[in-house]
């Protein structure tokens, strides 16, 4: 039998949904919840503040605009362009699936929760990592990956959905640390010494160049 992609991404997404408890249920509409996770992001915007003091608030700011462009785009430039069904809307999952948590939208390509929460892992690790080691272990990709998982648990998005919402955050993301420590070098060039850039070939270069002069 033969399997292309989509069949893959579909048969995965049940085998996870299937794969639960009655507790499982709870506890992933829990952790697919909003709200519950404003405490973690008030902490992390206080280690923002703490560590980059008078120019925090062009980090803060940062983090509000990335979060702004992901949620956006997720729809606009995937939901309403590839008009994916979610696996719950998915005439062809019809009683392979349970559903604790009802069916939620019609699209789900890419996923914005996974979209937005990739987002700010990435960009929390890279703008916080040379202050505080433990955010060099990977321990925000870990609590979105957790989340995103819990999406896929809720049948809200198929596996495929959450990956490529997850590489599209962490592309936003990217961009934006360059950005934010461009507005930095300029503005507060001593704080921009605590924000973490990921090595590219151009900063490469960069570095030897300043090596060899």
């Amino acid at each position: 039998m033969n399997f292309n992609l989509i069949d893959i991404d579909k048969m995965a997404s049940v085998a996870v949904n299937n794969w639960r408890s009655d507790w499982a249920d709870q506890l992933m509409i829990t952790l697919s919840g909003t709200w519950i996770w404003s405490p973690l992001y008030a902490f992390l915007i206080g280690l923002m503040i703490y560590t980059y003091r008078r120019a925090s608030w062009m980090v803060v700011l940062g983090v509000i605009l990335l979060v702004g462009m992901a949620d956006w785009t997720s729809v606009h430039f995937f939901k309403n362009v590839f008009m994916r069904l979610r696996p719950s809307r998915d005439p062809s999952l019809e009683g392979l699936l349970f559903l604790p948590h009802g069916r939620g939208g019609l699209y789900g390509f890419v996923s914005s929760h996974a979209a937005n929460l990739f987002a700010i892992a990435a960009y929390v690790t890279w703008v916080l990592k040379k202050r505080f080691r433990i955010f060099g272990y990977g321990i925000m990709y870990v609590w979105a990956a957790v989340i995103g998982y819990s999406r896929i648990y809720l049948a809200r998005h198929f596996l495929g959905d959450v990956v490529c919402g997850a590489l599209w955050g962490m592309l936003l993301a990217y961009g934006m640390t360059w950005l934010i420590h461009s507005w930095l070098s300029k503005a507060y060039p001593s704080a921009s010494q605590y924000l973490y850039l990921p090595r590219t070939r151009l900063k490469r270069k960069e570095a030897r160049r300043e090596v060899s002069s």
